[in-house]
């Protein structure tokens, strides 16, 4: 751990035990090595073999068991206004992330939890860091749970090292335990990437000891990627949390946003499949970047789609609450799982993150078994559909189709 995080209580302001922070992160490098060879999902020889400056295989991550509970927690970014609010809460969405802090009083009065959303670099200054503390003080506190200090830093602030984040931790968390106990910081990254080597894992070491709570941001669909990326991301990171000593929350977050060169919104079953894969594999929060009707307008079909998806997670996730997870994904792309309830059958499940056939499943299908009750499901598009008996695992499908 760098001793630098240690520094800011003493120091005379936040700005300078950051660049006290700086100057010892430069001088005192982390050795990588020993962490990795600690990490029982991702041994040192798989992790080097190909060298600290290779990307690292999927398949070193890949049949990896993952023991989990499954979440009750659901976010959203970004509703701007009390009617929003009300909307969100509707869906089934238990929490939000304010970039407008002045929304927290009437997202407390609904019963919603709330995150405040800061943008927080080496170039702000101790009173800018002091405002929103302060708002965070005005929150109800049975509401407020957590304080997001800095959303992709190695993207949007390039110029700020980790090291200040892990001065800027150390200080907050001292004062948060006094002032607002219970209350997380929390951190969001682009990553870890399939792209990554080793030596790329090193440096988020740092980033990873300097929050309660991860952000992570798996959006395949922006570029028709895979979909298993969600789990893969969730497993890097759980690897990267090993490398720096800490067993951090993962807030999941999902696409319901456009890039301005393709404005074009995930297809609901491939949100749901990408829902069921973060929750499976436990998850603490599944939230999805943004709240934004307007656009959601413009694509037929998806507002009363995501609803009917909401209303389908929240559903099997209240009727799972005491249950016990136990999944794994294959080389092929198929998570299995088990759900294991305090009393009752086994749940089993297969979701195939593949956009086409494989291994006997037809593409982004999600597989239940008969232990599963539920009189009618709400289909992506908005149809009932009603699950039917299949020879195939004496399962019954749930399936997802375009319109």
């Amino acid at each position: 751990m760098c001793l630098a995080a240690r520094l800011p209580l003493v120091s005379p302001s936040r700005t300078s035990a950051a660049a006290v922070a700086v100057l010892l992160f430069v001088l005192m490098p982390l050795d990588l090595s020993t962490a990795v060879a600690q990490a029982r999902d991702a041994p040192a020889e798989d992790m080097n073999q190909n060298g600290m400056d290779k990307p690292v295989s999927n398949g070193v991550f890949a049949d990896v068991i993952i023991r989990a509970r499954i979440t009750q927690r659901f976010e959203i970014y970004n509703p701007h206004s009390q009617e929003q609010l009300q909307d969100v809460k509707n869906m089934g969405f238990t929490q939000v992330i304010l970039d407008w802090p002045n929304l927290h009083a009437a997202a407390g009065e609904i019963g919603l939890a709330v995150v405040l959303a800061n943008w927080w670099t080496l170039e702000t200054d101790d009173q800018e860091i002091e405002k929103g503390i302060d708002t965070a003080k005005r929150v109800d506190p049975r509401r407020l749970v957590g304080v997001s200090m800095m959303d992709e830093p190695e993207r949007y602030a390039p110029d700020t090292p980790f090291s200040f984040y892990q001065a800027l931790y150390y200080d907050l968390r001292a004062q948060f335990d006094q002032e607002l106990p219970g209350v997380k910081l929390e951190v969001s990254h682009w990553g870890p990437l399939a792209s990554w080597t080793p030596r790329q894992y090193e440096t988020f070491i740092p980033l990873y000891q300097a929050t309660d709570r991860i952000r992570l941001m798996p959006y395949p669909d922006l570029h028709e990627g895979p979909l298993a990326e969600v789990y893969y991301q969730m497993i890097r990171s759980r690897h990267l949390m090993k490398l720096a000593g800490r067993d951090l929350p993962q807030v999941v977050i999902l696409q319901t946003w456009v890039l301005p060169e393709k404005p074009q919104l995930p297809r609901i079953e491939e949100l749901r499949v990408m829902a069921y894969s973060a929750i499976l594999c436990g998850a603490d929060t599944l939230s999805f970047y943004s709240y934004d009707p307007e656009l959601w307008r413009q694509t037929a079909g998806f507002t009363a789609g995501f609803a009917d998806l909401m209303q389908e997670l929240t559903e099997f996730s209240r009727q799972h609450s005491e249950a016990t997870v136990e999944a794994r994904m294959s080389g092929t792309g198929v998570l299995t799982a088990t759900i294991t309830p305090a009393q009752g059958e086994p749940l089993s499940m297969l979701v195939n993150t593949n956009r086409t056939s494989v291994d006997g499943l037809a593409g982004l299908e999600v597989v239940m078994d008969k232990s599963y009750q539920k009189p009618s499901f709400q289909s992506c598009a908005g149809r009932s559909v009603a699950p039917r008996r299949q020879q195939l695992f004496r399962f019954r499908r749930l399936r997802c189709r375009p319109n």
